[in-house]
C-alpha cells in the first residue's frame, strides 16, 4: 500500500459524506487492512473496522491521514513532519518534504473549492534507498475548472490543463499574489516535480481523465528537469475511463540524495531566467 490510495480514498469518502452517500467496507484483512487502519483511513470513512491485534510504533513512520482545511491546519502538519517521520538529523530532507507537502496542500487549499479541503499522509521508508511518499487529495474543483479562468484551452482537456499546471508560472489564480507573490505564482508543483526528479523519486498527478506520471530514476540515469513535464521521456500519460473530482498529487523523496536545500532552489532559479534552451531542461550535479 502507499500514501496515493489512502489519501484518495479519505478525499472519496469526503465526498460521499457531504452528498449523502453511504459507505461500508467489505472484504477486511490482511496487510491492506492493517495499514488502512493505521493510517486511519477507516476513521476519515466513518466505517467500522476490527481493532488491529498489533499495535505499531508511529513515530519515525508515518503521518496518519490529516484533513487540512485551513492555513494553520496546514502550520500543523508542517510542524509535526519532522517528529513523525525522524527527519530531525536530516535538516535538508526535512526542508525538501516540507516544501513538498506545504506546496501540494497550499494548491487544494487555493484553487481547489473544497469544502473538505485537503486530505493529505506521508510515510517514511527505511529500505534501500531511503525515501518519503507523500500525496494530497482533494475532491471538487479539478485543474481543467481551475485553469480554465486564465487559459480556456484547459477547460475541457484535462490532458492540457495537466500539462499547463506543471509548468513554472502557470497559475489558476483570478487575482494576482494568490501564492502571496507574484513571481512565485504557479511555482508549486513545478518545483515539487523538480524536488521529486532530482532525488530520484517519482512525481503523479491526477485531475478528471487525465493520469500523469514521471517514474523513478534508474541507478546511474542524470536528474534532468524539463520545463514541459510532458518533454521528459521517463513520463507517462494516461487517459482515464472515469473522472477524478477534484485533484491528486504525489510525489516520492529519496532522503539521502537531498542536496544542500537552499543551494538546490539556487540552482534552479539560475537557470531559469532564459526562457527556453536547446534542450528544454535544467541539470542538476
Amino acid at each position: 500500500m502507499d500514501p496515493i490510495a489512502m489519501a484518495m480514498a479519505a478525499a472519496w469518502g469526503g465526498w460521499c459524506q457531504r452528498n449523502g452517500c453511504s459507505m461500508q467496507a467489505e472484504n477486511l484483512g490482511g496487510p491492506s487492512q492493517r495499514y488502512a487502519i493505521r493510517m486511519g483511513l477507516f476513521e476519515h470513512l466513518n466505517v467500522a473496522h476490527p481493532p488491529l491485534v498489533e499495535e505499531h510504533e508511529e513515530s519515525g513512520k508515518f503521518i496518519r491521514i490529516t484533513q487540512v482545511k485551513t492555513g494553520a491546519d496546514l502550520a500543523a502538519v508542517i510542524g509535526n513532519v519532522s517528529a513523525l517521520l525522524h527527519l530531525d538529523r536530516e535538516p535538508h530532507a526535512l526542508a525538501a518534504v516540507q516544501y513538498c507537502i506545504s506546496e501540494l496542500i497550499r494548491n487544494v487549499l487555493e484553487h481547489s473549492g473544497s469544502i473538505e479541503g485537503a486530505y493529505v499522509c506521508a510515510q517514511r521508508y527505511t529500505s534501500d534507498p531511503p525515501h518519503v511518499s507523500i500525496a494530497v487529495a482533494d475532491c471538487r474543483f479539478g485543474i481543467a475548472e481551475s485553469l480554465s479562468y486564465s487559459y480556456p484551452e484547459a477547460k475541457n482537456d484535462d490532458k492540457v490543463a495537466l500539462q499547463l499546471a506543471m509548468q513554472l508560472g502557470i497559475t489558476g489564480a483570478i487575482k494576482s499574489g494568490m501564492y502571496g507573490a507574484t513571481e512565485n505564482a504557479g511555482a508549486g508543483l513545478f518545483f515539487t516535480r523538480a524536488i521529486a526528479k532530482a532525488t530520484g523519486g517519482y512525481f503523479a498527478l491526477i485531475s478528471g481523465d487525465g493520469a500523469f506520471r514521471i517514474r523513478r530514476l534508474r541507478k546511474g540515469q542524470q536528474p534532468l528537469v524539463f520545463r514541459d513535464a510532458f518533454n521528459d521521456p521517463r513520463h507517462n500519460f494516461w487517459t482515464l475511463e472515469w473522472k477524478w473530482p477534484g485533484t491528486v498529487a504525489a510525489a516520492e523523496v529519496l532522503t539521502q540524495n537531498v542536496p544542500n536545500f537552499p543551494k538546490f532552489f539556487q540552482s534552479i532559479v539560475q537557470q531559469l531566467p532564459a526562457k527556453k534552451t536547446a534542450a528544454g531542461k535544467i541539470k542538476f550535479t
